[in-house]
């Protein structure tokens, strides 16, 4: 057997165990004080190699202990469940019965080979077992637990009720065995006594509405509909304004076909502001669903919406369901936004309302409102980086670097173990650029280089710091590695081959970087303004001593708008002949 089959026999054996909740710690069988010397010694070293994930070794050393000792029930116990782990079911279950009958005191013994016996089963041998362990450990309801369950598994219903009567012997009666024996007899077709259960736990608790509820309820499914009517008018009667009486009441008349009478009821629950807000989402769900079946007419689920956020002005649950309803129903975005905006008058920490509403606005590029929706925001959600990050581009959209690098610097200031990445890394990346727009090319390239800490393959980053680093002359080699990778991610990038094109001109590669401006231009949208990348072709071009090329590429470069139009025109004439 290899030591990677071994291994998880420690998974086996705790899956075992987990069938049963046991109240006895199971501990390893001693070592008897009259074994052999050399039998003590192979079983304590089997134990050392096991406990060191050795188990190919602990296999062979536990086998050798039996030839020294065949009576030892400890070690018919362990190699049990090596045997689990090597499927020989026959020898699993013989070695456990073995340790039983050498050492049926042990209570951990028992417990392992019923638990074998239930994952094998053998659910009748299974109950002899925990019926024997049970029979020496009377105070382990556990044990009984279990035998419940495995009783059902049988359909043994009398020997479930049985064994629920030796609980309660134990531990007396209380409402979850009475509800125990009831769920029993309704599985064995006893609706009589399963009445009577109920019953009787009802009238013992005469105060509790709720066990009234439950009997209305079993009377409700058993077709007793007069009797479950009677029980439920007389719980509304004794605590009027109880919401589970009000919400029985509206299953029942729902159930029964009168809608008029579950209209009351169910306004009952949604216009009393003491009620539990969990019920009254439960409820506007049930609304939602029973309206989508009858027509979808949205008009009278929004309504009722508006009701119940009249009679309950600070309940964000039920403003939340009302906005994702009105974008389930893909309502006008003002509609939406103006839910949104509801939900945030009630909860202004809330993100999640807030960040809708941005990623609309980002949508209709809505500046200002971006700006003023992320201030507050800042405020309510310190640690929430995302408003940030939209205020700081929102800003940069509107050509306001430093309020952009405002937010970015109070972005990078709340990072924490807990922060996204990918977000950081973006963050250092704008910071990066709107320091080299304002001509801080140093404390910029501290930027990207930090970027990349925290996402290595940010490739707008690469790109850009590759492009400024060949611009200063500066550390040529490690902007080309890193151009490099931008266009192994993504070969036809117009942007991110111009980059690497201009690189390898700037270290004299000309013919090299010839054939990737080349590529830039073959895969540039027209539809931009590409005067850069043309301008960088002729450049590129007269060092590849093709200046009709050259030149073709700086009058291209000019008609697309260059910003750099005086010094072309310097070149054009230069070169044209």
């Amino acid at each position: 057997m290899g030591i990677k089959s071994l291994i998880s026999v420690v998974i086996v054996v705790a899956a075992i165990c987990s069938c049963a909740h046991t109240s006895k710690t199971i501990t390893r069988e001693p070592v008897k004080v009259n074994h052999s010397e050399a039998y003590q010694y192979f079983y304590l070293e089997a134990v050392r190699q096991a406990n060191a994930g050795h188990y190919d070794a602990a296999f062979d050393l536990y086998r050798h202990c039996l030839e020294l000792d065949s009576v030892a029930p400890e070690v018919y116990y362990e190699l049990g469940a090596y045997y689990i782990e090597l499927h020989n079911d026959s020898i699993a279950q013989a070695y456990l019965q073995k340790a039983v009958d050498l050492n049926p005191k042990n209570d951990a013994y028992h417990e392992r080979l019923a638990q074998w016996l239930i994952q094998s089963g053998k659910y009748d041998e299974a109950i002899e077992a925990y019926e024997s362990l049970y029979s020496s450990n009377q105070d382990r309801t556990d044990v009984l637990d279990i035998l419940i369950q495995l009783y059902q598994q049988k359909k043994d219903y009398d020997k479930m009720l049985s064994t629920i009567e030796r609980i309660e012997q134990m531990e007396g009666t209380d409402e979850q065995i009475t509800l125990s024996k009831m769920r029993v007899y309704s599985l064995k077709g006893d609706t009589e006594s399963a009445y009577k259960a109920l019953k009787g736990l009802s009238d013992e608790h005469p105060n509790d509405v709720n066990y009234k509820l439950m009997l209305g309820n079993w009377l409700l499914q058993n077709n007793r509909v007069d009797e479950a009517r009677d029980i439920f008018l007389q719980a509304q009667k004794d605590e009027p304004n109880n919401e589970f009486v009000a919400a029985s009441l509206y299953d029942f008349y729902r159930q029964q076909g009168e809608d008029s009478l579950s209209v009351i009821y169910r306004d009952k629950i949604l216009l009393n502001k003491y009620t539990a807000s969990r019920t009254k989402m439960t409820m506007l769900q049930q609304v939602i669903r029973d309206n989508e079946q009858n027509g979808a007419d949205s008009t009278q689920v929004l309504k009722i919406f508006r009701d119940v956020m009249a009679s309950d002005p600070e309940n964000v649950d039920v403003a939340q369901l009302n906005a994702a309803y009105i974008q389930l129903k893909n309502m006008p975005e003002e509609d939406f936004n103006a839910a949104l905006y509801h939900v945030l008058d009630i909860a202004p920490d809330n993100a999640a309302a807030r960040l809708q509403l941005l990623q609309g606005k980002w949508k209709n590029e809505d500046w200002d409102g971006i700006i003023k929706l992320c201030e507050p925001a800042l405020e309510y959600n310190p640690d929430e980086m995302a408003f940030c990050y939209y205020e700081g581009m929102a800003y940069y959209q509107k050509d306001n670097v430093d309020g952009a690098l405002n937010s970015f610097r109070r972005g990078v200031s709340r990072i924490n173990d807990k922060s996204d990445k990918a977000i950081v890394s973006d963050f250092y990346a704008m910071m990066g650029d709107i320091l080299h727009q304002k001509g801080m090319e140093q404390e910029a390239f501290a930027a990207y280089d930090s970027c990349l800490q925290w996402k290595p393959d940010n490739i707008m980053c690469l790109n850009n710091y590759a492009y400024y680093l060949s611009e200063t002359d500066g550390d040529l080699k490690k902007a080309e590695a890193m151009s490099q990778r931008t266009i192994n991610e993504d070969p036809t990038s117009t942007t991110y081959l111009d980059t690497y094109a201009w690189i390898l001109y700037k270290e004299e590669r000309f013919m090299e970087a010839k054939e990737f401006i080349d590529k830039a231009i073959e895969h540039r949208d027209s539809t931009h303004n590409n005067s850069t990348i043309f301008e960088h072709a002729g450049d590129i071009y007269i060092n590849c001593d093709e200046p009709k090329g050259a030149v073709e590429h700086w009058k291209q470069a000019l008609l697309e708008g260059s910003s750099n139009a005086d010094d072309i025109r310097k070149k054009i004439k230069k070169y044209e002949k």
